[in-house]
């Protein structure tokens, strides 16, 4: 499933970079004393005592100028990244007091359904303390003194940052293999989303429009397909119809992990008409990574169908750009004339099954470890790797271990010829697998 998302927001130099470095401990934010200097968001994930989450950086709220596009891209990002987010680290400077830009977010960011943990930065000794206090009146609470660049108080708040998420998504039960199957329909705006959809449920709940972000929320619909429930999940191309290119993209990102979060299986809408794209590739990279299953689909091959070989063009450019994602199936259906629609959720109903699939620990070592032992990798560092046994430690992405002698030294080279070795024998069309090896 997806990982919640953390979101840090503030007016430009609070030092939202360095707290966001500090929390994944290394330096992958641009640090600067310039204002200003984020300009585009980043998103990674963090951990803080073996609770992941995904955490985004995003540039300094400022007035919405006439004329200034570029402040407002980065405004319209910041409230995004707010909305879409379970938590908002909400980071102001202690040693600066309030701005104007600190009270227009506080205001925006309290009609959003979210909950906020406010920050007072640059409090680098305890005399500094009492400073987080003062004039802090933005309708959150108290803040919390910390400081992104020493450390201070920094562990604190990713304890509570950590309460806070284990009570907004406790853990819950898996689900039982025959229980409903949740597919979501993720893309890009402008793709066909909400056209499959309404073919799928048979009427025009939708509204479809070639304007892109028309649909503004994600809705679920419910259907039955030879006694089975699926519940359908529309997810918003964008919510503003003024972004530029950059913030169409941060907020597909973010809805589309939204949505990972409640499906089983995610099918990707790409416009067979533009071809696949680089946001396309990305986009799948993220279903991959939250561990649903997956499907390509090809819409509005009513237009292009006649085109000669235009599915083995699609093909090849797949392979070239994503090698590591063969796997993935590929639909090529018309969402407004209906043709192969229904194909998308027999695929998916398959790959349900083959995400719950239990592969016998015994077949594993009686098939799987021969093949690897008698193809492992050349010595590494004068030392010989024999991998000893294998399991499948769990399904619903499933996963399996690989007990082996310096395992810490089996390259990734390896663990992808063991990933095309347990494909080419269990198939796992459409399923992502993780492979893992480990010291006896």
């Amino acid at each position: 499933m997806a990982l919640p998302i953390v979101a840090i927001v503030g007016r430009p130099n609070v030092g939202k970079s360095t707290l966001f470095n500090r929390i994944i401990k290394r330096q992958q934010a641009v640090v600067d004393p310039s204002p200003g200097v984020t300009r585009d968001r980043h998103y990674t994930t963090a951990e803080w005592i073996g609770v992941q989450f995904t955490l985004v950086d995003t540039g300094g709220f400022m007035h919405d100028g006439e004329g200034d596009k570029l402040n407002s891209a980065v405004r319209e990002q910041t409230l995004i990244a707010a909305e879409e987010a379970d938590i908002v680290l909400f980071l102001t400077d202690a040693m600066a007091g309030e701005s104007e830009e600190e009270s227009e977010l506080a205001r925006l960011i309290q009609k959003r359904p979210v909950r906020v943990l406010l920050l007072a930065n640059k409090v680098d000794d305890p005399s500094k303390v009492a400073l987080a206090y003062e004039g802090r009146k933005f309708g959150f609470g108290d803040a919390l003194p910390i400081s992104a660049q020493t450390g201070f108080n920094v562990a604190e708040m990713l304890d509570e940052v950590v309460r806070v998420l284990i009570e907004l998504k406790p853990v819950m039960p898996a689900a039982a293999p025959h229980e409903e199957l949740s597919l979501a329909i993720i893309g890009a705006p402008n793709t066909g989303k909400s056209s499959l959809v309404n073919r799928l449920i048979g009427k025009e709940r939708m509204v479809v429009s070639d304007i892109p972000g028309t649909t503004r929320d994600a809705i679920d619909s419910l259907i039955t397909y030879h006694g089975r429930s699926i519940r359908l999940v529309d997810t918003a191309g964008l919510r503003r119809k003024r972004l530029g290119a950059e913030g169409i993209e941060f907020y597909t990102t973010l809805r589309t992990m939204k949505a990972l979060d409640r499906c089983d299986v995610a099918a990707v809408m790409i416009d067979s008409t533009l071809g696949i794209t680089q946001g396309d590739v990305r986009l799948v990279q993220t279903a991959v990574d939250a561990g649903v299953g997956l499907i390509m689909v090809m819409n509005k091959w009513d237009i292009i169908e006649k085109i000669e070989k235009q599915s083995e063009k699609l093909m090849e450019d797949w392979k070239r750009r994503a090698p590591q994602l063969t796997w993935v199936p590929m639909l090529y259906v018309s969402a407004v004339t209906g043709r192969n629609a229904i194909s998308v959720v027999e695929e998916a109903l398959a790959i349900r099954k083959l995400r719950a699939n239990r592969i016998p620990t015994s077949e594993i070592n009686n098939e799987i470890v021969p093949i690897l032992q008698r193809t492992a990798p050349p010595a590494i560092k004068g030392r010989f790797v024999k991998v000893k046994y294998g399991v499948q430690s769990s399904i619903n992405p499933p996963k399996f271990s690989f007990f082996a002698s310096y395992a810490n030294l089996i390259p990734e080279q390896y663990r992808r010829y063991t990933e095309r070795i347990l494909r080419e024998r269990y198939g796992f069309r459409g399923v992502p697998i993780t492979i893992q090896f480990r010291a006896k």
